[in-house]
């Protein structure tokens, strides 16, 4: 069938539609991006009006960094008789070496909102903001600043503020606190510390904290040095809620310099000794143990059930770490060793075993031997 062949008038009608069609395409696409800009410049108006921007302009003011002279006469307060200067150095006191921060809190007033002003965890002041008789140019509400209310002892001139701290360290530990040394004067009580470490020697739960406490101290104090008995100091970490200093504790160069090489030898020496090598018999690492010890009876146990032991011709060790030597009593210490070890067999893949175990050594009338560990 031939094809009709199309008239002037029919390609008139074409043109026609596609002409209506992308006038009114385009006039769609106009009327988005129009809505589009419009309704971003409506977000950014609503955003520049909000009242964090005017808080922050009078933290800036007062408070970063803090303004005494401009804080004190501007602020509203209540101290009682105190002067000016009793009220700056009581502020510098609560103060300390906290970090002034602000945030917004909640007002009884619906035209009001406020934001606390904190010196670590204590509400030094808050910010207070008033809805503005000005609106934005779409009717958003703006805010202005209204006053600072500084949050005061009406006492501050009457009675010095006195605090108290406690100081909390292994009792083996000496504690120094702004270059003075603590005695038995400042021993207040003794604990276990029970959290310190993942495990503990046989008949050790923990670690014996003494807790010292000084008293009248007008500021917090300015350096804390707490040392072990090589002269190692120790992390100490504060807890402002409670005025309390906690010492970690420090692991023994000297007994990773002496005995590092002594483990490793004995727990390598264990792991060859279990998968029945013909080089390794009880024999040579039995010099390791405390015989009389559990741990001692279950290495030997352990040489009498071989039943899945692998055949192999060589051993290497990747990975070896040894150390977290801890003196847990003057004949008891500890350490955390792990390596991988990896087989090797003639003929078939290697077999890679991974040792990860705290060893617990004690003093004996042969020196130090394993009696016990708690694989990780």
């Amino acid at each position: 069938m031939a094809r009709k062949k199309r008239t002037d008038r029919d390609i008139h009608r074409s043109s026609h539609f596609w002409a209506i069609y992308f006038s009114v395409s385009a006039a769609a696409l106009l009327i988005v991006v129009v809505a589009l800009v419009v309704v971003s410049e409506r977000l950014a108006e609503y955003e520049t009006a909000q009242p964090k921007y005017v808080a922050a302009e009078v933290f800036a003011r007062y408070f970063e960094p803090i303004n005494y002279a401009d804080l004190l006469a501007d602020a509203r307060y209540d101290a009682g008789d105190a002067g000016a200067d009793e009220i700056e150095e009581y502020l510098k006191k609560e103060i300390g070496d906290s970090t002034l921060t602000y945030s917004i809190g909640s007002s009884n007033d619906s035209g009001e909102i406020k934001y606390i002003v904190k010196a670590g965890a204590k509400q030094l002041a808050s910010i207070n903001l008033r809805i503005s008789e000005n609106e934005t140019k779409h009717g958003f509400s703006t805010y202005e600043f209204s006053y600072v209310d500084l949050h005061l002892n009406t006492d501050v001139s009457v009675e010095p503020i006195e605090l108290e701290v406690a100081v909390e360290v292994p009792a083996s530990y000496s504690v120094m606190v702004d270059g003075v040394l603590l005695t038995e004067d400042f021993l207040t009580s003794n604990y276990i510390k029970t959290d310190i470490m993942p495990c503990y020697p046989p008949d050790i739960s923990g670690v014996e904290y003494a807790v010292y406490t000084v008293a009248g101290l007008e500021e917090l104090p300015r350096e804390i040095v707490v040392t072990d008995a090589e002269g190692q100091s120790a992390e100490v970490s504060f807890d402002e809620n409670t005025n309390t200093y906690t010492s970690g504790v420090t692991y023994s160069q000297s007994l990773a310099e002496e005995y590092s090489g002594f483990v490793t030898a004995a727990m390598q020496g264990y792991a060859e000794y279990v998968q029945a090598s013909k080089d390794v018999g009880l024999g040579s690492i039995k010099s390791y143990f405390d015989t009389e010890s559990e741990v001692y009876a279950d290495v030997v146990a352990a040489g009498g059930n071989r039943w899945m032991v692998l055949d192999w011709n060589g051993v290497d060790y990747e990975n070896v770490k040894v150390g977290e030597f801890y003196a847990h009593t003057p004949e008891i210490f500890s350490c955390h060793i792990s390596f991988t070890q990896v087989l090797h067999r003639t003929g078939r893949e290697d077999y890679v075993d991974f040792v990860d175990v705290y060893v617990f050594l004690h003093l004996t009338d042969k020196g130090y031997k394993i009696f016990g560990w708690h694989n990780v």
